[in-house]
């Protein structure tokens, strides 16, 4: 009577283990990595476009409103496109074709998201969070003494987006290639 060898079952040495999570751990019988789910590639592209659309529809909404009393009058509201010369918008429409790109698994327009989801992140973080939280340097300081900016709807929505524009594009460059 023989018995069968002890041998390992699969190789875990081929594959990375953060393409398997992503994956759901589902493996060929060669021992790679079998690849995303059918959805979840398209998906994280419907992701990036959604991230697209909220920045181009910050930039025209209000990014802060300037207030002034104990009610909260509001003096003065100041759009994205305002306040930071339209460069989201730029960055929105950059990211439509680039997220259709990536759906077919191409790396290049995955690496492009990221790298405009950064670029989004860095107008969002150095140029309107300041002024969102501004009172002293605003104009209306000179007249009120009580002037105190807060963000707005515009602000909320190009933050969401930034994010989901890095996300989707860090998550798509975890895949990698699609398998034909």
């Amino acid at each position: 009577m023989s018995a069968t060898g002890r041998e390992a079952t699969e190789d875990y040495s081929k594959g990375g283990r953060a393409r398997r999570a992503l994956s759901g751990g589902r493996r060929t019988g060669s021992g790679g990595s079998e690849g995303p789910p059918g959805a979840l590639r398209p998906a994280l592209c419907v992701v990036a476009l959604a991230g697209a659309v909220a920045l181009a529809v910050a930039e025209f909404s209000t990014v802060f409103e300037v207030a002034v009393g104990s009610l909260d009058t509001v003096q003065r509201t100041v759009s994205g496109g305002d306040n930071h010369s339209w460069a989201l918008l730029v960055v929105a429409i950059a990211a439509m074709p680039l997220a259709l790109g990536a759906a077919g698994g191409a790396r290049p327009p995955a690496l492009a998201l990221v790298v405009l989801g950064a670029v989004a992140l860095f107008i969002v973080l150095a140029i309107d969070l300041p002024d969102t939280n501004a009172s002293g340097r605003l104009p209306e300081s000179v007249a009120f003494e009580d002037a105190q900016a807060q963000p707005g709807t515009g602000f909320y929505l190009e933050t969401l987006g930034a994010v989901l524009l890095l996300g989707s594009g860090g998550l798509l460059l975890l895949l990698g290639r699609a398998k034909p």
